[in-house]
């Protein structure tokens, strides 16, 4: 499909009031699908065409005409009326229809989001390196050079924290690097630590602290139905 149709597309949905997921639904497709379309990444086949035509009221030719497109949309938009699809499609297999919606970003960041995340991305990248460069210096027996390279992992740490903020997923902070982070960081700074743990005796934080990538998997069990939750929600609202 080229550019041109997909825009075609993209703009009779948004002139006729549908959401990505509600135009999902009268077609009885994945929203995935409907975003490819759209992307200019795949394209309807004949049914879906069909189906489409007689949902914004016009005929196949319209539809792929850009300038009769647009007027007869926007007298369906202006009328408060869109032609409900009647025709017995066959319905997908339940797996299919639960595939993981892919993440429209034009639609979920608003310009002020976008440069938002991209000056505090850049922000975040230099002041790692700054305080990288800082610890090595000033720290005793090299221990800055050695032990907290892993301010590197702030980086994705921080940037992923802002995106969840602002998309409303959590999962989309990177919940995995942070374990990461902090057991390299406890690993290499306390490796010499002498201490006693129900009854056993432990030196570093090595053996012990592996035990916070059992928690990665608790995570997204926790998370992903929140954000599912969280997403229905807004596109209901």
């Amino acid at each position: 499909m080229n550019i041109e149709t997909a825009n075609r597309l993209y703009e009779l949905r948004k002139k006729n009031g549908l959401s990505q997921e509600e135009l999902a639904d009268k077609l009885g497709i994945s929203r995935q699908a409907v975003s490819k379309w759209e992307r200019a990444e795949a394209s309807p086949d004949t049914d879906n065409l069909i189906l489409l035509a007689k949902l914004y009221g016009i005929t196949l030719d319209e539809l792929l005409n850009t300038e009769d497109a647009k007027d007869l949309a926007m007298e369906n938009q202006e009328s408060g009326k869109l032609e409900e699809v009647t025709e017995n499609k066959k319905e997908e297999p339940k797996e299919k229809q639960k595939e993981e919606i892919k993440d429209d970003d034009d639609e979920e960041l608003s310009p002020k989001n976008k440069m938002i995340l991209d000056v505090s991305s850049g922000v975040i990248a230099i002041s790692c390196v700054i305080a990288f460069f800082i610890l090595g210096f000033l720290l005793p027996h090299g221990i800055g050079w050695s032990c907290y390279w892993v301010v590197f992992l702030l980086i994705p740490i921080l940037i992923s924290l802002i995106e969840a903020i602002l998309k409303r997923r959590m999962t989309k902070f990177s919940y995995p690097i942070v374990v990461v982070f902090v057991y390299c960081f406890l690993g290499m700074r306390f490796h010499d630590l002498t201490y006693t743990l129900f009854n056993v005796e432990f030196t570093g934080f090595w053996h012990p602290m592996w035990i916070l990538f059992l928690t990665i998997p608790i995570y997204y069990m926790i998370a992903t139905p929140i954000d599912n939750y969280v997403h229905k929600e807004n596109i209901s609202e």
